[in-house]
């Protein structure tokens, strides 16, 4: 399966990452809301069983939450959607970040050429 990414690109589908996901979320509650190895094998078991050939990452995360919920986790869902937003924050900040210096590295070149362009 491939999993469509939020900027386009096409990866390769990593169990792993999901398992990550909700390990991470696991550390920020209580040990009886925490998702058991069995609980995280039976949502990669749901989303593989899907058996599509594209998935967006959105909805790959729409459905652990959801997974979650079922399974009666609802502070693990939680961590799960809060961690996610921040990440999307994150990923905002660095793209305001990353264009902030694009604009300025095109002003210092375009500077530059005005510059060269009048002395020369």
């Amino acid at each position: 399966m491939k999993v469509i990414k939020r900027d386009g690109r096409a990866v390769d589908y990593d169990r792993a990452r999901i398992s990550s996901a909700i390990e991470k979320a696991n550390e920020e509650v209580r040990e009886k809301e925490k998702a058991t190895k069995e609980d995280i094998k039976f949502i990669i078991r749901y989303i593989e069983g899907l058996d599509k050939k594209r998935m967006l990452v959105e909805d790959i995360q729409d459905i652990i939450e959801r997974e979650l919920m079922e399974l009666g986790k609802y502070e693990l869902a939680k961590r799960y959607i809060i961690y996610r937003y921040t990440r999307e924050v994150a990923r905002k900040q660095d793209e305001k970040i990353l264009g902030i210096f694009k604009n300025e590295n095109k002003e210092i070149v375009s500077n530059k050429v005005v510059q060269n362009a009048v002395f020369a």
